[in-house]
């Protein structure tokens, strides 16, 4: 029985090992999403393109990295 614990031991620890690496590598690409949404709208905005639009173009880029499955689809409301 000992044995059946050793190894439970054994499995937890390197699940916990896997665990936190996950964690570390899911806040890097974070941080570098950030990154990169900071700088299409830095960028967007020294093209002239005006601020709504640059907060869009980077409101739609984030979403794309957060959420790849989901698509942003227009709202009719704002044309009326």
């Amino acid at each position: 029985m000992s044995d059946t614990s050793g190894f439970d031991e054994l499995v937890s620890s390197i699940e916990t090992e896997f665990n936190q690496a996950l964690i570390e590598k899911r806040g890097t690409v974070a941080l570098m999403l950030v990154r990169i949404a900071g700088a299409v709208y830095t960028e967007a905005l020294a093209a002239g393109v005006p601020h709504a639009l640059a907060q869009e173009m980077t409101q739609d880029y984030w979403v794309k990295e957060m959420r790849p499955e989901v698509t942003i689809v227009g709202d009719d409301s704002e044309d009326e």
